[in-house]
């Protein structure tokens, strides 16, 4: 039998190599040159450990090779990754020992095709916008009256200038208050939020510019920071956002009480200009003159009128016409009253005859009687009797009883009783 290798056994000098020998012995060898590389590929099984550390695998469609990002360099990711999403990465090429299998240990990462700052830019609006802090509800406005401005910028940037030059010239008795921070770099963040909380523990400003001049992504990103977003949005002080220029959109723009466009922007927007507001004076004080001569004039003229009238020159005489027309008033008043009692008596008179003529006792006056039968019910006509009933009859003056002897049915007859 022919094999196609032979079983060597080590000589007494030598020993066998333990498994973690040999790991040692690869990683010295694959660690001895330069391992960094520029590595792209497609990102599964990303997973966040408790100590920190992301442990993921990129792959392509063949092979996959296992990484990991070390707590160090995870807070330097500009962006969220997702499996399935496509990177790029510098990384070193590593031996895991105690595992037996080589790995990538990631330095820096970016999506491929499309920057990370943009997707940590969208990918942080997406999680402030679902937790309210973009809400218009939460937007304040403007105080009426603005005495002091408090500034977080850069004492070297161009901003502040803008904003001194336009304050100086539209309301130089604004105070500035301006708190000196890096507005770009890794310290930039946690520096401007506490400036914000130092100007509202302060409290002595009426609203508060946070802002810088134009730059790219990175320049401005500062203003893209959680950090900064919060310090804005819990700002107890009126927060104006004035970073980059017109075009440039930050999270801090979206997070602002007020956004500017530019820094000189937002020094327009929080003073009125007093060249502007002398003249709205002046023409409110002309307007207030031209009324209150009118308002003279007019009262002037009442005046006039009033005095020459003659009552007012001879008050005992008005007094004396107005007695006489109160006598004249009552005697006219007496007199109608007089007419109206006739007339109602008259009235009465009338309605009382009316009244006597039509009483029974009228009639019974004048010689005729009421008969009745059964304890009151009316005789209209013999044939309501019968012979030996007993009848009433009302007189004017008394009465009598009798009873029905016979009946006669013609109405010519006379009934005997």
């Amino acid at each position: 039998m022919n094999n196609d290798y032979q079983f060597l056994t080590p000589a007494e000098s030598e020993h066998p190599y333990t498994i973690s020998e040999i790991n040692s012995g690869i990683a010295k060898l694959i660690e001895s040159g330069n391992t960094l590389v520029w590595v792209e590929g497609e990102i599964s099984n990303w997973k966040k450990a408790s100590s920190g550390h992301v442990y993921f695998r990129l792959k392509d469609q063949n092979s996959q090779i296992p990484s990991v990002i070390w707590r160090s360099s995870v807070s330097d990711l500009r962006f969220e990754p997702q499996d399935g999403m496509a990177v790029i990465a510098i990384a070193s090429i590593r031996v895991y020992q105690r595992g037996g299998y080589y790995q990538l240990d990631v330095h820096r990462m970016q999506p491929l095709g499309t920057g990370a700052l943009q997707i940590a830019f969208e990918q942080l609006k997406a999680k402030l916008e679902k937790e309210g802090l973009f809400d218009p509800i939460h937007k304040r406005p403007l105080p009426q009256s603005i005495n002091t401005i408090g500034v977080v910028t850069s004492k070297n940037g161009a901003a502040i200038h803008d904003i001194i030059k336009v304050i100086s010239s539209r309301a130089p008795q604004t105070d500035i208050v301006l708190v000196d921070v890096a507005v770009q770099g890794d310290k930039a963040p946690s520096e401007i939020a506490q400036a914000i909380r130092l100007l509202n523990d302060y409290g002595k400003v009426d609203c508060i510019i946070v802002g810088r001049g134009g730059g790219s992504i990175e320049d401005l990103w500062a203003f893209n920071e959680e950090e900064v977003a919060r310090a804005v949005f819990e700002s107890e002080i009126v927060v104006i956002s004035a970073v980059g220029h017109e075009v440039d959109f930050t999270i801090t723009d979206f997070v602002a009480d007020v956004r500017a466009p530019t820094p000189s922007a937002a020094a327009e927007t929080v003073v009125a200009d007093s060249k502007e507001s002398k003249r709205f004076f002046n023409i409110c004080s002309q307007r207030f003159v031209s009324a209150l001569e009118k308002y003279f004039c007019r009262t002037n003229h009442h005046y006039q009128n009033t005095i020459r009238r003659s009552a007012l020159r001879k008050p005992l005489r008005m007094l004396r016409e107005a007695q006489q027309e109160r006598d004249s008033l009552e005697e006219r008043t007496l007199r109608n009253m007089e007419i109206i009692m006739k007339q109602f008596s008259s009235r009465l008179g009338l309605a009382a005859a009316r009244i006597d003529t039509l009483s029974p006792l009228s009639t019974l006056a004048r010689g005729y009687s009421i008969v009745t039968k059964n304890n009151g019910i009316p005789v209209r006509s013999s044939s309501q009797l019968t012979p030996g009933e007993k009848l009433d009859m009302k007189f004017l003056q008394g009465g009598a009883s009798a009873r029905v002897v016979s009946i006669d049915d013609s109405s010519e007859s006379e009934i005997a009783f």
